[in-house]
């Protein structure tokens, strides 16, 4: 007999103070903010925190971020941050930021991560979402927000996504506030060295970083492979240090079937879709390209089992950003067997889709 329970889902003033209350009282809410839905739980309570790290399948040492709803807090949970962890703060919070700072040494040694587990720093942001700002505040508490989906499969964007992933009743309660803006996870840096270091990309870009601290900052490594070495396949890095920053060692945003990145041009990439649906005859194909490659392969390609969905216009790669995640998600309804999707310009917010797509693709990327 299935005893699993229907997770409540609901919107407004009313659900926003119910949601609060579960966190409160150690249970677990799914909530929206400007870059993915997370899966929010009393950051102090290591029950609720445990049931976080359980309903996703989320190993332990992968860390939590803290969501907070005043930026003081921030100076409270740290130990000596660097001045220009303030700049950051008062050039982008609230907002899609998340810093990496020291932890204050007064706190419980497993807070930031699993309870089982230590941490030497803390994983802070302050969302710019109204209803997550409300949650926060109404719940009185901290609150630790991981992505609001099962460990290594995309991020949800809406909260029908989450209901699916959590359909057994896994959480308590999702907080309906409709497709997020951002569609990618907040920027991570790291605020415990003389420079900020980017550890995970975002929308706050390098060059935005360091025009607001006036600092040099690093460039994230994309680890993708070199033009003279195509069709090759990097297996996610999983090594022995603990991560600081989610997103930065398991197999993260990925779906179900097997995902190829091209990097190329329109044609390029037209040319060589074209020809793998001649090897690929009977499989089902799912491609993901822009709006302008999409129209080259519509008017010259005849394919009994392909299946288009676009990300939106090459000039806009907020729209591309923010329609990832989904597109990704409506490849795992179809049930296709093999996904080729178009890469991107790494600059600006390009970085940070560049890194999902490879991540997503665990490392298959090939220039055409």
């Amino acid at each position: 007999m299935d005893t699993a329970k229907t997770v409540k889902m609901a919107s407004g003033c009313e659900a926003v103070s119910e949601a609060a209350a579960i966190i409160a009282s150690g249970g677990i809410a799914a909530f929206p903010t400007e870059t993915v839905y997370g899966l929010g739980a009393d950051a102090f309570n290591p029950t609720a925190v445990a049931r976080v790290y359980a309903a996703k399948g989320r190993p332990g040492d992968n860390p939590l971020i803290m969501h907070i709803a005043d930026s003081e807090v921030f100076f409270r949970l740290t130990e000596d941050p660097p001045p220009y962890a303030r700049a950051l703060i008062k050039a982008f919070w609230p907002g899609p930021l998340t810093l990496v700072a020291k932890k204050n040494r007064d706190l419980p040694l497993w807070v930031g991560g699993h309870p089982k587990g230590t941490a030497g720093t803390v994983g802070i942001r302050m969302p710019s979402h109204p209803l997550a700002l409300a949650l926060i505040k109404a719940s009185g508490c901290i609150v630790a927000a991981p992505s609001a989906n099962l460990a290594g499969t995309p991020s949800p964007t809406i909260a029908a996504h989450v209901a699916g992933d959590f359909a057994k009743g896994e959480i308590d309660y999702i907080l309906d506030g409709g497709a997020v803006p951002g569609g990618l996870e907040s920027t991570v840096v790291d605020v415990t060295g003389p420079a900020p270091v980017v550890l995970r990309p975002g929308a706050i870009t390098v060059e935005m970083i360091a025009n607001a601290t006036g600092i040099k900052t690093h460039q994230p490594d994309m680890h993708t492979p070199s033009k003279e070495a195509p069709d090759s396949h990097l297996a996610v890095q999983e090594n022995k240090t603990p991560p600081r920053s989610p997103g930065m060692k398991y197999r993260h945003y990925a779906p179900k079937a097997p995902m190829t990145l091209l990097i190329g041009n329109d044609s390029e990439i037209a040319a060589y879709i074209q020809g793998q649906c001649k090897q690929m005859y009977n499989q089902r194909m799912g491609i993901l390209v822009t709006d302008e490659t999409q129209a080259m392969l519509i008017q010259s390609l005849q394919h009994k089992h392909i299946n288009y969905i676009t990300l939106g216009p090459k000039a806009s790669l907020e729209t591309i950003a923010q329609n990832l995640y989904a597109t990704l998600r409506q490849f795992d309804a179809i049930g296709v067997d093999v996904i080729f999707a178009e890469g991107f310009v790494q600059d600006g917010i390009g970085i940070a889709i560049m890194d999902r797509m490879t991540k997503a693709a665990e490392g298959r990327v090939t220039y055409v």
